[in-house]
């Protein structure tokens, strides 16, 4: 009895009932370890996926040896074009000249003539044959030069101190004559002065025993002393002459001198001038003359014609050099986030004359970074080419001249999950 009154009692509410008599669903009984396979899914693919982290700045593609850009030097008409477009050039080759006073073959035949000359050999200078030369802006500069080196040549050939030299020879050959002469004279009086003297010596000792009187004593004495002054009158003339050469050599010496010192003095002021004339052709050929600095392809940056006026700093033409195998990239990057930049960082290039979503994109490598900055606080970074211009679509690009786009340097390959505690690591940092 009492266990059919328990049955009949309803503990539970009709809606809680019903629950309780149907099944749970799948989601609510395996909702814990789906969350719990999600969470580790995403730990695992944070784990997996890498985010990298660029650094974006324009690049420039050009061979090692970089196209050789010519402007124009000074505002000028064109005076002749030697070459057409897309033409192979050689090194040092003349590739156009400008207008200016000056005859440019004969400025050309003019450096030629300096140039073959070393200054040892300045004497050889052809003046007679350079003196015909049309040379415009140089004209000063090679006057200069010529009477320079004339008034060497004249100095040379005339000697102007030669007579002098000459002059002092003869007086010294005169005076030695003379010299020779009064020797002999004062061999003679000296013989005269010893004989003289012993007959003085022998009238005082006959004086002294009173056989001779004082009157004959004196007239002795007289001759005695008349020898010995006509002996040192020798010495003195001796003495002279002596005193003559030396001031003769003297004179020689001064002259030897003076000769040397114009010389030099002739020598380093056509010395002078010879190499200003060769600064002054070399300054006009880097103003009129336009050379090829390499092997390589001439290409015009536009269209020019003879008698076209060109102004000071237009680009004119370019040079491709023939040896472009190695290609390298140049890239200017900002201050930002640059302190990340190490060599042997990946580089993604996309070229502005290929596009990228069709050509694909060219990986580089950085070589180097500037340790400063430039005046513009932007950082010089040398980027290599492993592959050449190989893109990541397996297409080999054409290289010519130069090749411009923007670049990305990979500088941080980091996992998602460790960019999250990054993140947590910086948030503590800023609330501790």
């Amino acid at each position: 009895m009492k266990e059919d009154i328990l049955d009949n009692i309803e503990l539970r509410s009709e809606s809680v009932q019903d629950i309780l008599t149907q099944p749970p669903h799948w989601m609510i009984r395996w909702g814990n370890t789906v969350i719990f396979i999600i969470l580790l899914l995403i730990l695992v693919m944070s784990y997996i996926i890498k985010y990298p982290e660029f650094v974006p700045a324009p690049i420039i593609v050009t061979s090692q040896n970089p196209p050789e850009k010519i402007e124009a030097r000074t505002s000028s008409k064109v005076e002749k074009i030697f070459i057409k477009d897309h033409q192979p050039v050689k090194k040092n080759q003349l590739l156009m000249v400008m207008q200016s006073a000056a005859s440019y073959k004969d400025i050309l035949e003019l450096k030629n003539l300096v140039d073959s000359i070393t200054p040892n050999q300045l004497s050889s200078f052809p003046l007679a044959a350079s003196s015909r030369f049309k040379l415009g802006e140089l004209q000063g500069d090679y006057n200069s030069f010529a009477k320079a080196l004339q008034d060497e040549q004249l100095f040379t050939r005339l000697q102007p101190y030669a007579p002098e030299n000459l002059a002092a020879n003869q007086s010294i050959s005169e005076y030695q004559i003379r010299i020779a002469t009064l020797k002999q004279q004062k061999n003679l009086e000296q013989a005269k002065y010893e004989l003289t003297k012993k007959n003085f010596h022998r009238s005082q000792e006959l004086f002294s025993q009173g056989v001779i009187s004082s009157m004959e004593l004196e007239n002795e004495k007289i001759k005695f002393l008349q020898a010995q002054q006509n002996l040192e009158n020798i010495n003195i003339n001796i003495s002279q002459m002596d005193e003559g050469i030396s001031n003769l050599n003297k004179t020689k010496s001064g002259a030897a001198i003076n000769t040397e010192k114009d010389k030099i003095t002739y020598s380093s002021q056509t010395l002078q001038l010879f190499e200003q004339l060769r600064k002054s052709l070399k300054q006009w050929e880097q103003s009129y003359l336009i050379f090829s600095s390499t092997d390589g392809v001439a290409s015009f940056q536009q269209f020019f014609g003879e008698n076209q006026f060109v102004k000071a700093g237009e680009p004119i033409l370019s040079i491709l050099p023939a040896n472009k195998e190695k290609l390298v990239g140049r890239m200017s990057v900002p201050a930002a986030n640059s302190g990340k930049i190490i060599p042997g960082e990946k580089v993604l290039i996309k070229l502005d004359n290929y596009r990228f979503q069709e050509y694909g994109i060219v990986q580089g490598k950085v070589q180097n970074i500037s340790l400063i900055p430039d005046e513009k606080g932007n950082y010089y970074v040398d980027v290599i080419l492993p592959k050449g211009l190989k893109t990541s679509y397996n297409k080999t690009l054409t290289f010519d001249k130069e090749l411009r786009g923007s670049a990305e340097i990979v500088t941080e390959d980091l996992r998602l999950i460790e960019r999250f505690f990054y993140q947590l690591r910086k948030l503590l940092g800023y609330q501790s």
